[in-house]
């Protein structure tokens, strides 16, 4: 087989208008020199490598090379996940083939999407039986966009996937024709035989089998792993390579993973339908045969249900404790949360599993009574039961969480309860999951697979990578491989950083002040006409429309706020068009628009950044990680506040170079950064950007881009 190092000298000699990265290449041989020397045995770290490889590096070329050569040899598959959809589309539709093409090895590659991405035939079926009595659907049109879906998947001319439906499928269409894992009735359903397939999800996780590449999300992967892994992803972590892109966001998307939420008095009522399901001696009712196993269950239900009633009136009686309509369940943080409500979590804990696992037992009896003949009413039966299986499961989940004893900041669970309305009634959300995922990590995924690497723009806090080690339990390996690449691009020609003398800082005791000199200082730098567009990011909903509010309408009328678009990518065509048409276009962006946007050449050549981004203390689980870090005499402030603010500001200015050919400026409007002592981390952390202060450096810029 030919040597990688070659491999990739053929591939980027094919390419057209190919630009030789030294970066690049030294990627492709970290990598190849990890995934080439796996010795199972040894579970030291020296089969994971933490790649920073800065905008513009080529990772997608230099991962998949690496990663579909070492894959072939070993005789193993390669794994790709991703963060956004964004990516995910370009390594399936233009990366993938690209190597394909111009290295001459063949392989199968696939996406692989939680089943809600799919169109079940059978949900669609049921929902469009049922148009005849919904007089909701006829009358919104939800009627005749069912039947057009029909149409389309019925003809051949779609295959299934919503993300390439011929039609727009707006939110309240999704439940009419798509299913969870619970609902399901896998190779019972009658569009899904294992002779014949009719089923979109189950046509995909078929075809996965056959493919040595997968493209997939963070939150599919963490699925995976928390199943024991080879169930929701076709392969176990042993037998694949693995890349983790936009590993960065990793550790947010695992707590976010090994967590659980239900709404309070929704699923008292969900229960209480439960138990009426399984078993209802009102009308001599049993969903199955066995009738002992039916009541016993139902008694449990039953249970489960005045356990929840009992908690929804404790939480209802504690009221007037919620801060801001929160109020957090750690007992360590809350003087308030008694005895008498820890034991109850118990108790719903243990109910709920035991009532879950008794409910799988009767799906499973269901599904083997169905191999034997169709049954319309067992299919329907099924189908219920899997809904609120899918309840009982979330609640059971979400206790266990609140049942953990904590004792570390490596151990310690967030609990808190969202007060919201419901049916014009109260209604509380309990929410509960870790607040660290480094242990669950390196039990679940770096102890058990092959291989992997893990790269992204923004890994590392200067030259270390200490803080995203420590979010995903890489800390506890010793032979870790780290590299952080140089850039390719020329910061200090084609940028500069602007930090503008303010009088005061957005810190909470300064605040009016600082919102009222950032209005006027934005009056001034966004009154200008030249076809450029300028980002500003906010980090906080109310400040961007308090901004909005203070400019003048010339300038409003520039401005396109990310609050009254449905989706960042609609802002983004509308922001391009202006553009095009010669006229300056402004977009005032939230949290989504610090990452992920790629805006070229005079689509982007100003980011303003209102503020650092700092997390608020208020937040439930960032209270929790505080707690715990001080418990162990740790600085909460340096150990966690300020390496999360460090990463956020980073993607937030690698908005403006994107290329070679991009030019622009960073406007940070915090004098903290210039003031505190750690703002000398902050800067340090950057590019290199001129930061000799040139007045005319956007419009010369301008001038240079047009010509």
């Amino acid at each position: 087989m030919m040597k990688t190092q070659e491999l990739y000298g053929q591939v980027t000699a094919k390419i057209i208008n190919f630009q030789p990265r030294k970066s690049q290449l030294e990627m492709v041989e970290v990598i190849d020199e990890c995934f080439e020397n796996v010795n199972p045995e040894l579970k030291d770290g020296h089969n994971i490598c933490l790649i920073e490889a800065p905008t513009g590096t080529g990772k997608s070329l230099a991962y998949i090379l690496a990663g579909v050569v070492n894959a072939q040899k070993f005789q193993k598959k390669f794994i790709i996940g991703t963060a956004t959809k964004t990516l995910q589309a370009q390594l399936f539709n233009k990366d993938l083939p690209l190597f394909v093409k111009n290295s001459g090895i063949k392989i199968n590659f696939g996406l692989a999407k939680g089943r809600s991405n799919y169109l079940c035939p059978y949900q669609l079926e049921n929902s469009i039986a049922d148009l005849p009595i919904d007089m909701v659907s006829q009358a919104d049109g939800s009627a005749q966009k069912l039947q057009s879906i029909a149409s389309h998947f019925k003809q051949g001319a779609w295959n299934g996937d919503l993300d390439l439906a011929p039609i727009t499928i707006e939110s309240k269409l999704k439940p009419l024709i798509t299913i969870d894992k619970h609902q399901c009735l896998g190779y019972q359903c009658p569009h899904n035989q294992k002779d014949e397939s009719n089923c979109p999800f189950y046509k995909n996780r078929e075809f996965l089998k056959s493919c040595d590449v997968i493209i997939t999300n963070h939150s599919l992967l963490l699925a995976d792993l928390e199943s024991g892994g080879g169930n929701v992803l076709p392969f176990k972590p042993a037998d694949y390579y693995l890349c983790i892109d936009e590993a960065h966001n990793f550790p947010g998307y695992a707590v976010n993973g090994f967590m659980g939420q239900f709404e309070l008095k929704q699923s008292i009522g969900l229960v209480n339908n439960a138990s009426k399901l399984i078993a209802n001696p009102g009308n001599n009712s049993y969903i199955y045969t066995d009738i002992p196993l039916c009541d016993d269950l139902a008694a449990k239900a039953l249970d489960l249900s005045d356990s929840l009633e009992k908690l929804y009136q404790i939480i209802k009686l504690n009221k007037e404790v919620f801060n801001d309509g929160v109020f957090i369940l750690n007992d360590y943080l809350n003087p308030a949360i008694s005895q008498e409500l820890k034991d109850l979590f118990v108790v719903i804990a243990y109910i709920a599993t035991e009532l879950a696992e008794g409910m799988k037992k009767i799906q499973d009896k269901l599904k083997e009574k169905l191999k034997s003949s169709q049954d319309f009413v067992t299919e329907a039966n099924l189908v219920k039961l899997g809904f609120y299986l899918n309840s009982i499961e979330g609640i059971a989940n979400t206790a266990n969480y609140l049942i953990n004893k904590d004792d570390s900041r490596y151990n310690a669970n967030a609990r808190w309860v969202e007060e919201r309305l419901y049916n014009g009634g109260e209604e509380y959300n309990l929410i509960a999951g870790v607040t660290h995922v480094g242990k669950l990590l390196a039990n679940k995924l770096w102890s058990r697979v092959h291989a992997a690497c893990l790269t992204s723009a923004t890994l590392a806090i200067g030259q270390r990578f200490d803080y995203i080690k420590f979010q995903l339990g890489l800390n506890l390996y010793s032979n870790l491989h780290e590299i952080k690449l140089t850039s390719s691009f020329n910061y200090p020609k084609h940028s500069q950083l602007v930090i503008p003398q303010f009088r005061y800082s957005p810190e909470y005791s300064t605040r009016v002040e600082f919102q009222k000199e950032l209005g006027l200082y934005l009056r001034q730098i966004l009154d200008y006409k030249e076809a450029y567009g300028t980002l500003v990011l906010f980090f906080n909903r109310q400040q961007l429309i308090d901004t909005f509010k203070m400019l003048p309408p010339k300038i409003q009328n520039k401005i396109l706020l990310q609050t009254e678009y449905s989706s960042n990518q609609k802002l983004i065509s509308e922001h391009k068009e202006s553009i095009d048409t010669n006229q300056a276009s402004i977009i005032f962006g939230l949290n989504s628009f610090a990452e992920g946007v790629d805006l070229p050449t005079r689509y982007c050549m100003h980011v303003v950044i209102s503020k650092l981004p700092f997390e608020t203390h208020t937040d439930p689980q960032n209270k929790v990680r505080e707690y715990w870090v001080k418990a162990e005499n740790g600085n909460y402030f340096m150990d966690v506040s300020l390496p999360e603010t460090c990463i956020k500001l980073i993607q937030a200015v690698g908005r403006l170079i994107r290329s070679e050919e991009d030019y622009g400026q960073v406007t940070i409007c915090d004098n903290r950064i210039a003031l505190k002592q750690y703002g000398s981390i902050l800067l340090s952390a950057l590019p290199e950007f001129n930061r000799q202060y040139n007045p005319e450096f956007i419009n010369q810029s301008y001038q240079r881009i047009r010509h």
